[in-house]
């Protein structure tokens, strides 16, 4: 059997080129009522070997959500059901898939989200915002400098200790003065 290398796939735009309506996600779906498609994910999950690899995958660090979204996204690609079914019979595939898992003994995460760690950095970019437009308006000499000086808040802040103040710099000469439009003067 010849190895595929990189040359061996599709041309962009190949697709185009075939006959319309040749793919089974472009056909009329072999189920249309919800609860059909529902027996049918149930039917198909309620396999030893097939709950054992998805519980590997949870195991390896895997989240359910995305799990559940292959699982029916290839009913739809095969023309099974339309990707709405899909949507609504999700929430029965993950339950379902939750419950034999956890059956099982088998610790599932529901999502990679962490919503207090996600909460904690939008207030953090909340307050460097304000913070630089407050260091803004107070005239730091350059954008980095304002920058530090707000790292060294937040550090502070959150108990560690804060780095020694920075050396001021020297008086600059009329030559060494920045000269241009966005010199500041």
């Amino acid at each position: 059997m010849p190895i595929a290398g990189p040359f061996d796939r599709p041309i962009p735009g190949e697709s185009l080129t075939g006959e319309p309506r040749n793919n089974p996600w472009e056909q009329p779906a072999q189920m249309s009522d919800v609860n059909e498609v529902a027996k049918y994910y149930i039917d198909r999950l309620d396999n030893e070997e097939v709950l054992q690899d998805f519980g590997s995958m949870i195991q390896a660090g895997a989240s359910l959500a995305p799990i559940v979204e292959t699982t029916y996204m290839q009913g739809v690609m095969r023309g099974l059901h339309s990707i709405d079914a899909g949507v609504v019979v999700a929430p029965v595939i993950h339950a379902y898939i939750k419950a034999s898992l956890e059956d099982m003994g088998i610790d599932v995460k529901d999502t990679n989200d962490n919503p207090q760690k996600k909460a904690e950095d939008a207030e953090m970019q909340r307050f460097l915002m304000i913070a630089n437009s407050m260091l803004d308006k107070e005239g730091t000499d350059t954008p980095d400098e304002g920058q530090q000086m707000v790292e060294s808040m937040v550090e502070t802040q959150e108990g560690e200790p804060a780095e020694e103040e920075m050396p001021q710099e020297e008086e600059m000469t009329q030559e060494q003065k920045p000269m241009g439009l966005m010199a500041k003067g």
